[in-house]
């Protein structure tokens, strides 16, 4: 019985991987699944869940260049270093912060680019209470085709947007009001 019952966990793990196969390939051909009635509704929420309809198309002529956000941060000391606003530690978190540059990029308006970066340059300065000034700038990769490549052209990064921020003098403690009669 033992043997039967291998055999059957073994042929429905053969059978999932192999649906889950089936997903990713509809996936990358773009293929609407939910238009195959309820097993395609089952399959299309599957496939949403394990990323099976992604696209897999990372190198299609299509994909845009990748931003990033590099801040350099100056210390009193003259000492330079440089930060990011990912941490590392939280890849959905590192996402959205990517997504949030990757907006960045596509704005037009430029009040709000520079209030963005400014509250960037906070973020920074606030990890580095003693700098004198953070520079904030935005890159993209420049990922070239793969005949490019063939061809001895690599990846560069392009400067897009650069600013200096330097924190404003704090005010010793007590002596700012809060407003209204003492």
């Amino acid at each position: 019985m033992g043997e039967t019952r291998r055999r059957r966990a073994l042929a429905l793990l053969t059978l999932a991987a192999a649906a889950h196969l089936g997903c990713v390939v509809l996936g990358a051909l773009q293929v609407d699944l939910k238009k195959a009635g309820r097993l395609g509704e089952v399959l299309a929420a599957h496939s949403a869940l394990s990323g099976a309809d992604s696209g897999y198309n990372f190198f299609a002529p299509s994909v845009g260049a990748l931003p990033w956000a590099r801040f350099q941060v100056t210390e009193a000391n003259g000492k330079v270093s440089t930060d990011a606003l990912e941490s590392g530690a939280n890849h959905e978190a590192d996402l959205r912060v990517r997504s949030i540059v990757a907006l960045f990029m596509t704005e037009e308006d430029e009040s709000l680019r520079r209030a963005l970066a400014a509250s960037w340059a906070g973020k920074v300065l606030a990890r580095h209470p003693g700098a004198e000034s953070v520079v904030v700038r935005l890159e993209i990769c420049d990922l070239p085709s793969m005949k490019e490549y063939r061809d001895g052209k690599r990846p560069t990064w392009e400067l897009v947007y650069q600013a200096k921020l330097v924190p404003l003098p704090r005010s010793p403690a007590g002596s700012q009001g809060k407003g209204g009669a003492p």
